[in-house]
């Protein structure tokens, strides 16, 4: 099992053991360089020089990167000085990030010419990126460090012309591990790593493997992902005590409900005196579409300095991120609004200040971003959590508090995901070698796949073999994979082979349009919102507002439309869910709230909001006044309890025979998706009827005719355990969900084609393919491998199906409250907010906001 190293101590001496262990031009290059190593290099360094696997946890800035390097540096030094350094591969650096190995490259170069090895030690970098004809010469002539990605790694695996270099690796290291370890592409890897594994042809122990990852947990997990279950593994942390500052901003003061409603556009003042204040900042958001927004209304708020200003997230074009990374990092750039796309370490620069726009709904992610300010190792890093509304106050509050304790969220692996074990079945079956028993043995070291069953790989080697039960019949020619000769997986075609290398990878294909301005290709948009608008409508892309003039299959031009009023793009990115962590302390703070209410003078409350979570005590006045306001119509929702507001607009119009029902369950955006599923299914079952669901972080809203209006002890049996799963399962066949899952499902396992080997598919093809499979498996093989994972998908990675069903496990133990109530209640205004957003109602969710004020005023007399 992995081991814990103790992290306490600092380097005080001047020429520390460990320094003195390296070789002596890997001394004078450190010494020169940065006078001595780092906490993170002194702890992580022995084990590496010992030949053991390490992870290392360590926070930006700690020069992490350059400990999982050092141990691989001196033995490279050390081989070619003994005559032993051969042509071949010896080490393999992993980063999910393409822009990230461009970096490792550069930075590489800085202690191979102090030392006068560049010509020596060769460094290569493989990525999607990297031309044919350097791909060439790579082959030819192999690096001895190989910079690359989980898909690129694949993609040489099974290639016999690969197979004499990659036998003689002995260090792997994989960079930004937590952020592989709850997806595919790191379940994709551990496959990769074990393959490696079995190359490793006359060399004596098993592989170095370096992990690197920021602060995450729990850090035995995340070495197990790294090595496999039962093997060893040193753990690393090195606890740089940075000088930390998470401060909360919000322009609540006084007043809950200021003007300008629910969105960042009343403190767009407040974030531009903060990029007048400092050299650089970095304002992160949680979505594409209002990385735009805030861009567009940031350069309108800093007309002097809207050149200087710039937009950065992945749906724009890779030079357009490119250039705007580069001047960022030279100092050109005074702020830049992305979405996730910089959290992560590629070499930014100095960056005086992090502004987050609401919380990133976790704390690892919280101290991620925080961290990319002060990136230096003596550096303070600085970071402003911007509340735009009071209940997202009460969350920032709590994420400041979490986020300088560390209080983290732990990291949850994705298991056995079927399609990533088919696709690397085939790489087998190309590389071979592989028997049966080496296929179970293989597979069953990598952790994501320790309790992966006979018959689930069977059921997954029979569908390589012909498509499975209902496809084998007639297709077997056009979707077998793989098949036997003797007890040896191999390939049936030249075919397989060449698809095979045209489609590695677990990010599947998405239904993007291009953008052009002019002759220059700006960015991508959805084809669902392309298709929506007309010639001459206009919108906002990298931070350019601009105007469409024409469109084309999967290609749209447009002109400037600078000063026009714009259509900002509404990308189908998902919303982040809530952590469980930072749910669970939310719902404490309500808790707390509502005890210290009926107890409390409001002036100790807010004494204990200052004192307890740092924060300004007109910021502890709004939370209280919103509190006030709730109790005013309603209760406060508490961890113990489920409130249920029952409101009946009595306005005329649309909504005039609608009962809308507010469920405050406090459990993250995920799960209360998974539970409304629940709930609005039973209801239809129990009345008849369909319900519209809105969710939302802290609850949910079923909005239903009168005819299916119910009461408490009704709503109690609907929150029943027994065969939940069984009526989400039944939910999820009336819904797109699992269909639109079966897509990418069906790319990654092979079912599919991305890429046709010298040609793309159309969006339109594959989208066609995958109707019709879909609804042949539903109908007659509902069991297939394929359409299992995409079902698994729905129901535990984009909805949280296992959160739910504890909650309903502990509902009946809950203290129930239904309350009528005259209005909107102040804590269900953000879910309806999102009702109106997500529902496309033609009121502005601004507006709504206000007028839904207005009438809460009018009802309890303020107004």
């Amino acid at each position: 099992m992995p081991r814990r190293k103790s992290s306490r101590t600092s380097v005080t001496e001047p020429v520390s053991p460990v320094l003195s262990s390296l070789h002596g031009r890997l001394q004078a290059w450190i010494a020169q360089s940065f006078g001595k190593l780092t906490e993170a290099q002194e702890l992580t360094l022995p084990h590496i020089l010992a030949g053991q696997s390490a992870l290392l946890s360590s926070p930006t800035g700690s020069g992490k990167t350059l400990a999982g390097f050092l141990g691989v540096l001196d033995h490279l030094v050390r081989s070619h000085e003994a005559g032993r350094l051969s042509d071949g591969i010896h080490a393999v650096y992993v980063s999910p990030l393409r822009a990230l190995t461009y970096d490792i490259q550069k930075n590489l170069m800085a202690p191979l010419e102090g030392m006068g090895l560049t010509e020596v030690i060769r460094v290569g970098l493989r990525t999607g990126d990297t031309s044919a004809a350097e791909r060439a010469k790579l082959k030819r002539k192999p690096p001895h460090i190989l910079l690359t990605t989980p898909e690129s790694l694949a993609i040489l695996l099974p290639q016999a012309s690969w197979a004499p270099w990659l036998e003689q690796v002995r260090f792997v290291i994989v960079d930004e591990l937590h952020a592989l370890a709850e997806n595919k592409r790191g379940a994709h890897l551990t496959l990769s790593l074990e393959r490696m594994e079995n190359r490793r042809v006359g060399q004596d122990g098993r592989l170095v493997r370096i992990g690197l990852s920021a602060t995450a947990a729990p850090l035995p997990l995340l070495a197990e992902l790294l090595v496999g279950k039962g093997h060893s593994c040193e753990i690393v942390e090195a606890r740089l005590e940075k000088n930390r500052r998470v401060e909360v901003m919000s322009p609540l003061r006084r007043d809950p409900y200021p003007p300008a409603g629910y969105t960042a556009q009343r403190v767009m003042q407040d974030i531009a005196q903060i990029v007048e204040r400092n050299r650089s900042v970095i304002i992160f958001c949680n979505t594409r579409s209002a990385t735009e927004s805030i861009t567009h209304r940031l350069k309108n708020a800093l007309p002097k300095l809207s050149e200087k200003i710039e937009a950065h997230h992945a749906s724009l074009d890779r030079d357009v991120r490119l250039e705007v990374e580069d001047r960022l990092k030279q100092g050109e750039l005074r702020a830049v609004v992305c979405s996730t796309s910089l959290e992560m370490g590629i070499d930014i620069g100095s960056v005086d200040c992090v502004v987050m726009i609401s919380t990133p709904k976790g704390i690892s992610r919280a101290l991620q971003r925080i961290g990319r300010s002060g990136h230096s190792i003596h550096a303070s890093s600085h970071g402003i959590l911007v509340a735009t509304n009071v209940n997202d106050l009460m969350e920032c509050v709590v994420c400041a508090e979490m986020t300088r304790a560390v209080k983290l969220d732990p990291v949850r692996v994705l298991e056995k995901p079927l399609d990533v074990l088919a696709q690397h079945l085939v790489g087998m079956a190309m590389e071979g070698g592989y028997t049966r028993e080496k296929v179970c043995t293989t597979v069953g070291a990598a952790y994501p796949f320790r309790d992966l069953t006979e018959e689930e790989l069977d059921r997954v080697l029979n569908y390589l073999e012909g498509g499975g039960r209902s496809l084998e019949g007639q297709y077997r020619e056009n979707f077998g994979k793989i098949r036997w000769i003797g007890d040896q997986l191999a390939i049936p075609s030249r075919r397989v082979e060449r698809e095979y290398l045209a489609n590695i990878g677990t990010i599947h294909t998405e239904g993007m349009v291009t953008v052009l301005l002019g002759k220059r290709r700006l960015g991508s948009v959805e084809e669902s919102f392309m298709k929506g608008l007309k010639v001459g409508d206009i919108f906002v892309l990298a931070g350019r507002t601009v105007r469409l003039v024409e469109t084309g299959v999967a290609e749209a031009r447009v002109e400037d439309a600078v000063g026009r009023l714009p259509t900002v793009p509404a990308w189908n990115a998902n919303k982040m869910p809530l952590s469980s962590g930072l749910a669970r302390e939310v719902a404490s703070l309500r808790t707390d709230l509502a005890e210290r209410l009926g107890r409390d003078a409001d002036e100790e409350i807010w004494d204990w909001l200052v004192e307890r979570y740092e924060i300004s005590s007109s910021n502890a006045q709004a939370i209280v006044k919103h509190c006030h306001n709730q109790l005013r119509v309603s209760r406060i929702p508490t961890q113990d309890s489920l409130l249920i507001e029952r409101f009946v607009d009595d306005r005329e119009g649309r909504e005039a025979d609608l009962v809308q029902f507010f469920f405050h369950t406090l459990i993250g955006r995920s799960a209360n998706d998974a539970l409304s599923r629940i709930i609005a299914q039973r209801v239809k079952e129990a009345v008849g009827g369909n319900a519209m669901v809105t969710i939302d972080d802290y609850g949910f809203l079923l909005a239903l005719k009168s005819f299916q209006d119910l009461g408490l002890e009704d709503w109690k049996l609907l929150f029943s355990p027994q065969d939940a799963e069984a009526c989400m399962q039944t939910a999820l066949q009336q819904s797109e969900l699992v269909k639109w899952n079966f897509r990418g499902v069906a790319q990654t396992g092979l079912m599919i084609s991305r890429n046709r080997p010298g040609q793309e598919r159309k969006i339109k093809q594959l989208r066609w393919s995958t109707e019709i499979l879909f609804r042949v498996l539903s109908e007659h093989e509902p069991d297939h491998p394929m359409l299992t994972q995409a079902y698994r998908e729905a129901t535990h990675t984009f909805l949280d199906l296992p959160r739910a069903m504890a909650y309903l496990e502990r509902a009946a133990l809950l203290d129930w409250h239904l309350v009528d109530v005259p209005v909107v209640s102040p804590f269900s205004f953000g879910i309806y907010a999102s009702k109106i957003r997500e529902g496309m109602m033609l009121e502005d969710p601004e507006e709504a906001i206000e007028r839904l004020w207005r009438e809460y005023e009018k009802k309890v007399g303020l107004g």
